[in-house]
């Protein structure tokens, strides 16, 4: 096998293992439900550089029940007061808060390794 041949499959397994990683962080997106969440406090946790992180703790109501998670997808200010967040919850998959800058580069970014590993896969001259 020759090294452009290897270069195409390693750009191309990246470009999947992005690709693969973003849907399964939009998951609740898909399959979720939209509700209207409040920060109701914040739960401390003792952090690697001898400082805390305060995660939020959010309640929203989902099917008739009062529901209370702790979003440790993201830290917030200690002093956090009562914030309305509009999320994506589903009890199979968790929570999410939609879309963001980060999942669109990565997007861009996962697209091109795929393009660029098929380019080079085709351009080269010997079979695999």
């Amino acid at each position: 096998m020759s090294v452009t041949k290897f270069f195409g499959i390693i750009l191309l397994t990246i470009g999947v293992y992005l690709m693969f990683n973003l849907y399964k962080s939009s998951l609740p997106m898909i399959y979720g439900s939209k509700v209207k969440a409040k920060v109701i406090g914040t739960e401390s946790v003792k952090s690697k550089r001898f400082t805390y992180l305060y995660y939020p703790v959010i309640e929203f109501i989902y099917k008739n029940k009062v529901r209370k998670i702790t979003d440790k997808s993201s830290d917030v200010d200690k002093n956090t007061p009562n914030v309305e967040l509009n999320i994506y919850y589903s009890e199979k998959y968790g929570i999410s808060r939609g879309f963001s800058a980060v999942n669109v580069i990565f997007s861009i970014i996962a697209l091109a390794f795929i393009f660029f590993g098929f380019v080079v896969l085709f351009k080269s001259k010997q079979k695999i």
